[in-house]
């Protein structure tokens, strides 16, 4: 994702349900999206031992992005860290499990990623049910994860392994 993605999926971050269960708020302006995506466009520290990637999810069929994905690899584990932000008028339509499908089955091919995190807020039921889909398992609970919009945030963790994921083969690229 680059920042002139930003005038593309302004609109459709803005979608306040988006941010029900994460401890951020749709962006402010397009200017400030820009200014987001640019700075994540430049990667992690190289202090680091890791790898940012961001993606603009489009769907070519309805010619629009949907939403973004986001994977932060550790190198030295081989193991990532993934999410996603799906705009609510595509939820419940397998948009999120195609497009983590395909992200997922991109890192094992180009980065050697072996093992998946997911981490979500406890409340966030339709999350956890896409990962279980995937193949993820319940690995652990952190209670006051954080705490935002007035509320202490829960969080559940889900791995799994890259041999015991049931992502779909078939698709488009990202």
């Amino acid at each position: 994702m680059k920042k002139d993605h930003a005038s593309r999926l302004f609109g459709v971050l803005k979608d306040h349900k988006i941010y029900t269960y994460i401890p951020e708020d749709p962006p402010k302006s397009e200017k400030a999206l820009t200014n987001k995506f640019d700075s994540l466009s430049q990667g992690a520290p190289t202090h680091l031992s890791q790898v940012w990637l961001n993606y603009a999810v489009y769907d070519s069929e309805i010619s629009q992005y949907i939403g973004t994905l986001q994977a932060t690899i550790f190198k030295d584990d081989k193991k990532a860290s993934v999410a996603y932000l799906l705009n609510s008028n595509y939820w419940g339509r397998g948009y999120a499990t195609q497009a983590l499908s395909l992200m997922i089955t991109k890192l094992i091919k180009e980065y050697g990623v072996i093992e998946f995190e997911a981490c979500m807020d406890i409340r966030n039921t339709k999350s956890i049910e896409l990962v279980k889909r995937l193949g993820f398992e319940y690995t652990g609970f952190e209670e006051n994860a954080d705490f935002f919009k007035g509320e202490p945030s829960h969080e559940y963790t889900f791995t799994v392994k890259s041999e015991q994921l049931h992502c779909s083969k078939k698709g488009r690229d990202l």
